[in-house]
């Protein structure tokens, strides 16, 4: 099997080779993608992706629960005010306030980290770093099969496109 760089740009690999590789060799750290002035990330443990994150707005938790339909716009602007007024994390802050449940939101946690890769797997290029480690710990993790997930986005793909 062919070994993949751990930076280079997606015109020559592909996210789902990259990921599969960084997934056999067992990788713990940061797969970074930036294209466009859009960055990435995908985070993983022992080669499993356990979360993501992007600089979009869209991308936000927030964001995605109200397009989920699982909070109202209201609801994430109060949250948004409590969150500079405290410091806590947002998920927690629905949670105390009953706006979601904690099942609710480890389902809005997984929907955004998904939701982020999928849009990485539309990217026809752009440039990708893996670098080891490198993460805190207070990032959530949700140790997601990486095959599976990929099987997954795959599908929604040909469904979209």
């Amino acid at each position: 099997m062919e070994e993949i760089p751990l930076s280079g740009n997606i015109r020559d690999y592909s996210l789902p080779q990259i990921l599969e590789s960084l997934q056999r060799l067992k990788k713990t750290g940061i797969l970074k993608v930036k294209a466009s002035g859009v960055e990435k990330a995908v985070y993983l443990k022992d080669g499993q992706i356990v979360f993501a994150s992007s600089n979009l707005i869209e991308d936000r938790l927030g964001e995605m629960l109200v397009r989920a339909g699982k909070i109202t716009p209201q609801q994430l602007t109060t949250a948004g005010k409590i969150l500079k007024e405290t410091g806590k994390k947002l998920g927690a802050i629905m949670v105390d306030a009953s706006y979601i449940t904690p099942k609710q939101l480890f389902w809005g946690l997984k929907f955004q980290v998904k939701e982020i890769i999928f849009t990485l797997f539309l990217l026809d290029e752009g440039d990708y770093k893996y670098t080891d480690g490198g993460y805190s710990n207070d990032i959530i993790v949700l140790h997601l099969d990486t095959a599976e997930l990929i099987t997954e986005i795959i599908q929604k793909m040909e469904k979209v496109g």
